[in-house]
């Protein structure tokens, strides 16, 4: 039986899981959630499977001596190996990999491309929950090594967003020019949207997987009994980098004010 009072905990390897945190605010504004980002650490997708999953389980066992009900996911290197670490927790994960696949699947696409980082492009994540239910459908990943990492080091440089852009876009846009639909497949991109739509206008259907992640956790609250109707709705975040950072981007992202930003140690890197 789940702790209705409990929080709601939000994870990922830097700051992009602030567009789901967004996303929760505004479907249910009374919860109280807990942000993680693992910004020193950032980022993910350019480590080893084990390297990712050691890291990934010292996260989650931060949120878990938290209290937390149920936890999001938001990084998508992460969510590519949500099956090696959900069982070994007694708390629901939901992963943002199925929430962008089943957009895909319930726009009906003939075609989506997936921007993502590198070790998501190359898992193939996307392509078989995709092709689960749409075997039809063709799905072109692309991989961005530095794009993430561009983005959480602040000021949003555009020069180094759009060179990053169109050295991996880029190909994607030039090898399939009819491509009109594209899933955000890490939750940084949706900050640079405005960014691709200027160098790349063919993209006109964007899916960003936080909405329908923030939805199917709520609608699990909802058969679980685990919806908080008296709560306060406090946001507290806690960072393995720059709190400043942290704390500006929150404004940024058009959250609420969180009730403290907090700098913590960072999970431990696997030894060797």
């Amino acid at each position: 039986m789940l702790d209705k009072n409990a929080p709601i905990g939000v994870m990922d390897a830097g700051l992009g899981g602030y567009t789901v945190v967004k996303e929760l605010q505004q479907l249910l504004p009374q919860e109280d959630i807990i942000f993680y980002g693992d910004g020193k650490n950032q980022p993910y997708g350019n480590r080893s499977e084990e390297e990712i999953l050691h890291l990934t389980r010292q996260c989650l066992d931060f949120l878990k001596a938290k209290g937390v009900k149920i936890v999001a996911v938001a990084c998508n290197t992460i969510s590519t190996l949500i099956d090696r670490y959900q069982p070994e927790y007694d708390f629901r994960i939901f992963s943002i990999v199925k929430a962008g696949s089943d957009d895909a699947i319930g726009m009906n696409l003939e075609q989506v491309g997936i921007l993502s980082t590198m070790f998501t492009a190359k898992s193939g994540c996307y392509d078989r929950l995709i092709h689960q239910k749409r075997p039809d459908m063709a799905v072109y990943p692309q991989g961005c090594p530095m794009l993430a990492r561009i983005i959480e080091d602040g000021g949003f440089d555009q020069e180094r967003i759009n060179e990053e852009l169109k050295k991996t876009l880029g190909c994607l846009a030039a090898a399939h020019p009819d491509l009109d639909a594209l899933i955000l497949g890490c939750t940084h991109f949706p900050m640079i949207r405005e960014n691709i739509q200027r160098l790349y206008p063919q993209f006109t259907r964007f899916i960003n997987p936080a909405a329908t992640q923030a939805r199917q956790m709520t609608e699990y609250l909802k058969e679980n009994g685990g919806i908080n109707p008296n709560g306060g709705g406090t946001f507290r975040v806690y960072t393995t980098s720059n709190c400043k950072f942290y704390a500006d981007m929150t404004r940024h992202v058009g959250l609420k004010d969180p009730v403290s930003v907090e700098l913590v140690p960072a999970p431990q890197p696997l030894n060797r």
